[in-house]
């Protein structure tokens, strides 16, 4: 079996934990936050309003017509799949999550575009693009407790890059990437002796070997998740450990930077409050809100602001988590697992793609990992009891 053991949800609850601890361990510190930077929001984050035209509304698309495709049950993903650019990830191995697998729709078979050769080797992050691959991988016997590298290679079997190197031992959570076809964006925790700090940084393609460093603090005032990027906007979750000593909890928002003049600093998004896990294209920012008190880590609602009109709607899903956006339709996870659906932010309507029977699997099953880049959607699904490892299924949504 090309898979991961049973090993594999435990050492999530044990990554989800760690960034809790972290939290709590930093939020009595005391930490003077930046002011709001309300006035720059509306112009950097906001862009114009377009015109309307006297187009017609477009019609649903019809779910019973997208077709779901299913993987050989050989290849089980250790982590959740990714969409990348016309291509499934995912992290897999026989005890250890060690290689890097890609699929690409019309292929014969998957095929592994990464081995690592360190013991124990855990990626615990991969994107994709169509300049290359950048990934996370976390080695205790070869880079200590809590040691991580963010790796770029640049074709499968290429022989990888290394971009970065740090600790989390206390944070318990390595890295989180982002990729484009210009650059690698990853944002994540390291403990150096001067001081534990949250950090963003990025290595363009074209000159790999030159890392910049775009954001860095201290983890009593920040604590940054979520990079994505869109065009020449960053975007990331930022957690506010200290922001008010007296509330149920730390205060949470988005930011932006402008990759043109990052100099500038970064800008935060006027959302609805309690904003975190960022999606964007062109048409769209899609964020998951929570309530005052609620860890930002937990199950929350999704908003939608269209960035034409600049009205904020609401996706009618409850208990949702980690956005994703491709050309069109928004991807996400939902807390019952029991349905396979996206949203259409066009027609402002959500589309239950499937729930066991039209893949034609028997029983209760149980979807995950929902992500769509383009037009391409990735997701896991297996028994609901886990009486069976996941498999890995993939839609061509419409345009």
């Amino acid at each position: 079996m090309v898979g991961a053991g049973d090993h594999t949800e435990a050492r999530g609850r044990a990554l989800f934990w760690g960034a809790a601890t972290l939290v709590l361990a930093t939020s009595c510190s005391p930490s003077t936050l930046p002011p709001p930077m309300a006035s720059a929001v509306a112009t950097a984050v906001a862009p114009q309003t377009l015109p309307a035209t006297a187009s017609p509304r477009p019609t649903r698309p019809d779910a019973a017509s997208i077709e779901l495709h299913l993987l050989d049950p050989r290849y089980v993903p250790g982590e959740a799949p990714v969409s990348a650019r016309g291509q499934v990830l995912w992290a897999a191995g026989e005890h250890w999550l060690s290689g890097v697998w890609r699929y690409v729709p019309g292929a014969s078979e998957p095929e592994q575009i990464f081995a690592s050769r360190r013991p124990k080797s855990n990626i615990s992050s991969v994107v994709g693009s169509a300049t290359g691959y950048a990934f996370v991988e976390e080695s205790e016997p070869a880079y200590g407790k809590g040691g991580w590298r963010v790796w770029f290679l640049s074709a499968p079997g290429a022989r990888p890059v290394e971009l970065a190197r740090g600790v989390a031992r206390m944070a318990g959570v390595s890295p989180l990437l982002a990729m484009d076809d210009d650059r690698v964006v990853w944002a994540g925790f390291d403990e150096p002796a001067t001081g534990f700090v949250t950090r963003v940084q990025m290595a363009p393609i074209s000159d790999i070997g030159r890392v910049t460093t775009l954001v860095e603090r201290p983890v009593d005032e920040s604590l940054i998740w979520y990079p994505t990027l869109h065009r020449d906007e960053l975007w990331f979750s930022t957690i506010h450990p200290s922001s008010d000593p007296s509330a149920e909890g730390p205060e949470y928002n988005l930011e932006m930077l402008d990759l043109t003049d990052p100099g500038a600093g970064s800008v935060r998004f006027l959302g609805t409050g309690h904003d975190f896990n960022p999606a964007v294209n062109d048409d769209d920012i899609v964020w998951k809100a929570n309530r005052r008190g609620d860890s930002a880590l937990n199950w929350g609602t999704l908003k939608v602001l269209d960035r034409r009109d600049q009205k904020v709607r609401t996706i009618p899903v409850e208990n949702a988590n980690r956005p994703s956006i491709g050309d069109r339709f928004v991807a996400f996870d939902e807390i019952s697992r029991t349905h396979l659906s996206v949203y259409d932010p066009v027609t402002r309507t959500v589309l239950h793609l499937a729930s066991g029977s039209k893949l034609g699997l028997e029983g209760d099953l149980a979807f995950g990992g929902e992500s769509v880049s383009g037009r391409l959607l990735a997701f896991s699904v297996g028994p609901a009891d886990a009486s069976a490892p996941p498999r890995i299924g993939w839609a061509i949504l419409p345009e």
